[in-house]
């Protein structure tokens, strides 16, 4: 279990919301996945900011899981992590082109940090459902992490804890 200094995170937050970019914003909001799973057991950052052979997508992290025991060993080898540091919720529309992204590289796992969540509103929320329903069908698991779960992060073994609970809650909710 490693600890998370809770003031740079909170400082980072900070730090993007007086920003005037939204690359800068993301940047910000990749540094932060880095600094969080880097310190899971076995976790490694393997890529940045890289673009497929045709221009049309960007991985904004990649991670190698070595499956620590300690870490994130019910997890595949590689995940794919999209940052979206907006000062809305990201909508069904971007749920979906992450979730495409995912599917594309023939992975079955992927973390979507959405900083203020996805999409509230009464239809949209079910629409941003229904894509994370739909990819689940095809055995494709996206869960969202928001600046919320950030905060209440103490420590690695509570990313873990936090994960488990995500993918439970998505599989068992549907």
């Amino acid at each position: 279990m490693n600890p998370y200094d809770k003031k740079k995170i909170a400082d980072m937050f900070e730090a993007s919301e007086n920003t005037c970019t939204t690359a800068e914003k993301g940047k910000i909001l990749e540094d932060m996945a880095c600094y969080l799973f880097e310190t899971v057991p076995g976790i490694q950052i393997a890529e940045r900011n890289v673009m497929n052979i045709y221009d049309t997508e960007e991985i904004d992290v990649a991670i190698w899981n070595n499956q620590d025991v300690e870490g994130l060993k019910f997890l595949s080898c590689l995940i794919l992590i999209e940052c979206k540091n907006w000062s809305c919720p990201v909508s069904s529309i971007e749920v979906n082109w992450f979730a495409n992204k995912v599917e594309n590289r023939g992975l079955d796992f992927g973390i979507l940090i959405a900083a203020n969540g996805i999409t509230k509103g009464k239809n949209e929320i079910k629409r941003a459902q229904s894509v994370l329903l739909e990819y689940l069908r095809k055995r494709i698991r996206i869960i969202v992490i928001e600046k919320e779960d950030i905060l209440a992060l103490n420590n690695s073994n509570d990313m873990v804890e936090l994960i488990k609970k995500k993918i439970c809650k998505l599989v068992v909710n549907a």
